[in-house]
């Protein structure tokens, strides 16, 4: 009879410890919800300027590229003009500062944003297979 009593207080006792946490449950899962929202919010924008960045350093390498194979066509055609090996020389040293002008106008590779911990989604442990 003790035993069964002890018993019946013990579950009550759990039961109102269950329901006094529940509604700061609630509370932390709002929180954790707003907090989830706004990490998403900002990575997303971070994600889209990275991806802008991307874009015009393509941008800007191809036009490198262009301007680089038009010095390269000038500079052929200039260097067979040319009589003199010093004329030759200087025509390789134009297209090599013109070269390094256009490899310098392409921006530096934007570095992609790192995803918050809080939106990362916890992968299960791999068991061995037996």
């Amino acid at each position: 009879m003790k035993n069964s009593r002890t018993a019946v207080a013990a579950l009550l006792i759990a039961g109102f410890a269950l329901t006094s946490t529940t509604s700061s449950f609630a509370a932390d899962t709002a929180a954790t919800k707003a907090e989830r929202v706004a990490a998403r919010t900002a990575f997303q924008a971070q994600m889209n300027t990275f991806k802008a960045a991307a874009e015009a350093r393509h941008t800007a390498a191809d036009a490198a590229h262009a301007t680089i194979d038009a010095a390269r066509a000038a500079a052929k055609a200039a260097k067979a003009a040319a009589t003199t090996a010093d004329q030759k020389v200087a025509v390789k040293a134009a297209f090599e500062a013109a070269k390094a002008a256009a490899k310098a106008t392409v921006p530096t590779k934007p570095v992609k944003p790192v995803k918050p911990a809080i939106l990362v989604k916890a992968k299960p442990a791999v068991t061995p297979g037996s």
